[in-house]
């Protein structure tokens, strides 16, 4: 009966490290959830024939397999991006540089309020935000009212926070 019991604890042995491995490889592999399957199925008769030994080695077989294989499956899903079917498979981050070239994102510190009563011209159509030149420089505006065509001489009005309002320059009727 000794020999048997030794065959066992190899056919566990065995078992564990295939659905181990089938676990890990999952993630690697894609295989529309057989090579999962065959691991589940693996796994279980580690367990079964665990607890066909005796009840001790059973619940040693359950807890390592709880432990170890979601253990693999991290693994292999913190490596699987540095793999080349990874990397076909998953969207790439941002890169630096485009993150970089986009500043900081939310309100900007500086003030406008220095322009207030300025003239410029509309570079961008306000409709009614848009783009404007005043003394040389580009800001993004926001009329007050209706929309101003490209071209148009506006005057700053207000300044609210961020926002640099403006209005269409009033021209001098002399009759």
């Amino acid at each position: 009966m000794g020999i048997i019991e030794g065959h066992i604890l190899t056919y566990i042995i065995i078992l564990l490290l295939a659905g181990g491995l089938l676990a890990f490889l999952e993630t690697f592999i894609p295989s529309g959830g057989m090579l999962i399957a065959l691991s589940g199925a693996s796994l279980i008769a580690a367990i079964a024939l665990g607890f066909m030994h005796s009840g001790t080695a059973g619940c040693i077989v359950l807890i390592i397999v709880l432990i170890c294989v979601p253990i693999l499956v991290l693994i292999g899903l913190k490596m699987l991006p540095r793999t080349s079917l990874g990397r076909k498979m998953l969207l790439a981050g941002p890169s630096k540089d485009f993150a970089e070239s986009r500043g900081k994102p939310g309100v900007s510190a500086e003030d406008y309020s220095h322009l207030i009563g300025k003239a410029g011209i509309v570079v961008a159509p306000l409709r009614p935000s848009g783009i404007a030149e005043i003394d040389g420089k580009r800001y993004s505006v926001a009329a007050d009212g209706d929309m101003i065509d490209r071209g148009c001489e506006i005057s700053v009005t207000k300044v609210e926070g961020n926002n640099i309002i403006v209005e269409p320059k009033k021209r001098d009727t002399q009759a």
